[in-house]
């Protein structure tokens, strides 16, 4: 058995082997003890072997915990026993369930995507394809050479996959790669480079959807984006064994169809998940997910971290959540019916992966049967077609949920084996034997009756027993009136028993009804599933008219609980909001607690220079007006009075930093790399928002360090809030810039934080007094009232003209070329330098010097 177990083992080698044994899967070696480690289970021995096992019928319960562990398992079951009960039974791998490819709703978080992605080199840029298998989602693109690690940090941070597939080359030309992908909780498979081949990725998404060419996908020959997608199929097809038809698309997006969200700023502005846990409680997600449906949250989720810049997007997705908050009714009555709609995404995956059982088609039809009531109700109030489903799509939905509620019945079993899937009356074979399995009895009296009649012997009698079986039983007496078809079974004293052909037929249909009544429920039910499969294409269409509809109702009805407006978007760069507020604060506070604050900010006046104590409310304005902007480019109303959102390309969120010790980072390197990207690759269209740059260093090179940083962003005028401590920054001098201030009322020794806005300069930080609301002791607050006084009788010069017409690069913002040449030379890892890599290196250096600015 062991040379069984090791030779299934060596073909999953990666996986965790769950080895069938009777009414239990085991464990053994290496397995047994990582899992028993993972799932608290007794590591036992037997002849020196380490071994642990579960229940076969508990396995759901411990299979998510190794996938959440990011774990793959082999599920092996036995497929045929020894005959003669002498021997090892057969066993055969009949699944391999991995963190990026299940699909069973016992594993899987119903509001969020579960992607497995695939990553590629090709010339120099990075080819990134993702993939839902329970949904079908499936969509590629290119990261260019400049900034790819960057841009690879933004996808992962937003599609969070459960699972890569990464080309072997990236991981060992630099640490970079292997840097990014170790800073996250994600099972890595490492793929040789001759697996990643554009060609045959072509060749396979073709196969994929029965197409000659990829250009009805927005895909053109040789399109690099789609080079890691071969692999991710090849993959696939191992584990899902080509059942693929519910991915009828691929989506080739670019990094500019979306406002940029950089890892920092998802994190920073907790869109979608907070600092303190990472679950999505006091979040963006958690205030607006007035979903109804799994699906509808998955898309809100997914729409709130790729907010648009196409304006007649934006436009259109802010119309259809204005029809719906203009009609309360309507909305009302839509909460209402979506309580009843089930995951159609997932039902469809699992209808085409052959994974749906009897209860998923019951979940099918009643959905349908709610979308086609949502989309009556639209009908009926006469709102406009873009909320109404195409004829054709309508016609056969109804065709389908006829079909599903005339065959399944009500409370169908999950299990083929058991029957109870088929509803009576949908095949008259299946009802004949449940009749005769039912009425056996009156199904024998039938018969004896008919005998009787045919022989004239009144008293016949059916009896039976475990030995002869039914037989019928004639006296003595009547011997002389038995007929020629009777064949005589037994002889008795005082009778004789006989059987008929007809009685042989009886009871071999009586002992095989249930055995057949079940073989023929499972044919039919395939038979069901298999039409469904069929119908894929109006499932996926119903699937994304329900995604949208719970979608836009759920930004209705938060615009409605919360008191949001409809924001005025144009493709200006202005952005002015009057009483803005922060949604996620406000929601934690009682109505009207929230201090609203205003902002005008944009070509004229693109710097705000916001100065205050702590505990003043710096931070939370800063975040508050980017979360207004990202809102209303998702679609969204948002929290003012009123706001005109000029369309930005990019939102940067620099505000606090930590310490990133997985990269081997200090806090203020975290700072200066967030810093430094920003200034890279803001625009005059980004939105910045920059909270205490420079004070994770010393005072004076923290201050030059803000001062260079507010220059270059105000020469390059993109629309920044700057929030800072370091007063002597007031000195700025630009005709860009705008001071603004958090009031503080100051009463005798006590101070009082209004949390409102107004222009001006700060006149200090009230650190002691922060100190002293923390409790911070007396003896403490005391010498730092002198030390602060001796400090404030210093002169500190400040230069005056701090914002000279500079033409110089921006690679002058900071550091000289020769620096930053020197710093690199210093972190390149020798060791695993190729020399393709170092002539590479110095050709950009020397183009670098050659031109005079960095890169």
């Amino acid at each position: 058995m062991m040379q069984q177990y090791r030779s299934l083992k060596e073909r999953h080698r990666d996986a965790v082997l769950f080895f069938r044994l009777g009414d239990f899967y085991e464990m053994f070696e290496r397995d047994a003890a990582e899992v028993s480690a993972i799932l608290g289970l007794t590591l036992t021995k037997r002849n020196g072997l380490p071994m642990c096992g579960i229940p076969y019928h508990a396995a759901g319960t411990y299979i998510p915990r190794l996938l959440w562990a990011g774990r793959k398992i082999a599920i092996c079951e036995q497929i045929a026993l020894p005959q003669g009960g002498k021997g090892i039974a057969k066993r055969e791998v009949v699944e391999v369930i991995t963190p990026g490819t299940v699909v069973d709703e016992d594993f899987l978080d119903r509001g969020r995507n579960n992607y497995l992605a695939s990553l590629g080199q090709i010339e120099g840029a990075l080819s990134f394809s993702y993939i839902d298998l329970s949904t079908g989602e499936f969509a590629a693109t290119l990261l260019g050479k400049e900034n790819r690690f960057e841009k690879l940090r933004k996808e992962l941070a937003r599609l969070q996959p459960s699972e890569l597939l990464v080309q072997e080359s990236l991981l060992e030309e630099g640490p970079e790669t292997v840097r990014i992908l170790e800073e996250r909780q994600i099972l890595i498979n490492r793929y040789p480079d001759w697996s990643y081949d554009l060609g045959d990725s072509e060749a396979r998404l073709r196969r994929l959807f029965g197409v000659t060419n990829l250009k009805g996908f927005g895909i053109l020959p040789d399109d690099h984006a789609i080079y890691a997608c071969g692999t991710l199929l090849e993959y696939l097809s191992e584990t899902a064994h080509d059942h693929l038809r519910h991915i009828s698309s691929i989506v080739r997006y670019e990094e500019s169809d979306f406002v940029g969200l950089d890892e920092s700023t998802q994190r920073n502005l907790e869109i979608v998940s907070n600092m303190r846990d990472a679950s999505n409680a006091y979040t963006l997600f958690q205030v607006l997910d007035k979903t109804r449906t799994a699906p509808g949250a998955r898309t809100l989720r997914s729409r709130l971290l790729h907010p648009l810049r196409d304006m007649k997007a934006i436009t259109l997705r802010l119309d259809k959540v204005e029809e719906l908050y203009r009609n309360q009714m309507i909305l009302s009555a839509l909460r209402k019916k979506l309580s009843g709609v089930l995951d159609l995404e997932r039902l469809s995956a699992r209808i085409a992966l052959g994974k749906a059982h009897a209860k998923d088609l019951a979940a099918v039809a009643s959905t349908i049967t709610v979308i086609l009531e949502i989309e009556q109700e639209f009908g009926e109030m006469r709102v406009p077609g873009s909320w109404m489903l195409a004829q054709e799509n309508r016609s056969a939905a109804e065709e389908l949920e006829k079909e599903l509620r005339r065959a399944i019945c009500d409370d169908p079993s999950v299990l083929l084996t058991e029957g109870n899937m088929i509803r009576e009356g949908y095949s008259e074979e299946l009802d004949r034997l449940r009749l005769l399995k039912r009425d056996s009895r009156k199904v024998l009296a039938d018969y004896l009756e008919d005998e009787k009649n045919r022989s004239g012997i009144a008293n016949l009698k059916i009896k039976y027993n475990k030995i002869i079986g039914h037989f019928i039983e004639v006296t003595k007496a009547n011997l002389s009136l038995v007929p020629d078809h009777f064949i005589r079974r037994q002889s008795l004293v005082g009778a004789e028993r006989f059987t008929t052909e007809r009685l042989g037929e009886l009871e071999t249909e009586l002992n095989s009804a249930s055995e057949k009544m079940i073989q023929l429920e499972k044919e039919l039910f395939l038979s069901l599933r298999e039409s469904c499969a069929r119908r894929l294409p109006v499932l996926h269409t119903l699937a994304e008219y329900i995604c949208d509809i719970d979608f836009f109702q759920a930004l209705a009805y938060a615009a409605t609980v919360h008191g949001y407006v409809r924001p005025d978007i144009n493709t200006g760069n202005d952005i002015a909001i009057r009483e803005g507020r922060h949604p996620v604060v406000e929601a934690g506070l009682n109505a009207g607690e929230f201090i609203p604050n205003s902002i005008d900010i944009g070509a004229k006046k693109s710097f705000a220079l916001i100065t205050g104590p702590n505990m003043a409310g710096k931070s939370t304005y800063l975040r508050q007006t980017a979360l207004i902007v990202l809102m209303a480019q998702c679609g969204s109303f948002v929290p003012a009075m009123e706001a005109t959102i000029g369309i930005v390309d990019r939102i940067f969120c620099r505000v606090g930093a930590s310490d990133n010790l997985a990269r081997g980072e200090s806090t203020f390197l975290v700072e200066m790399n967030e810093t430094a990207y920003i200034l890279r690759t803001a625009s005059e269209k980004s939105l910045v928002i920059m909270d205490e740059v420079g004070r994770g260093t010393s005072t004076t090179d923290g201050l030059a360090i803000a001062w260079a940083v507010s220059e270059a962003l105000i020469e390059r005028k993109t629309k920044t809030l700057f929030a800072t401590h370091f007063h002597e920054l007031t000195e700025l001098q630009h005709d860009s810039i705008q001071k603004l201030r958090l009031m503080v009322k100051e009463e005798g020794d006590r101070v009082i934080f209004l949390k409102k806005v107004e222009e001006g300069c700060a006149a200090g930080s009230y650190g002691i007094h922060v100190a002293s609301l923390a409790g911070v002791p007396d003896p403490v607050l005391s010498r730092a009232r002198q030390i602060l006084g001796e400090l404030e009788h210093r002169d500190r010069p400040i230069p005056k003209d701090m914002v000279p017409q500079r033409k110089s690069q921006k690679s002058d913002l900071l550091f000289n070329e020769n620096d930053l040449i020197e710093s690199e030379i210093m972190s390149i890892d020798l060791d695993s330098l190729t020399p393709k890599k170092a002539l590479d290196i110095l050709y950009r250096w020397k183009e670098e010097l050659g031109s005079g600015r960095m890169k």
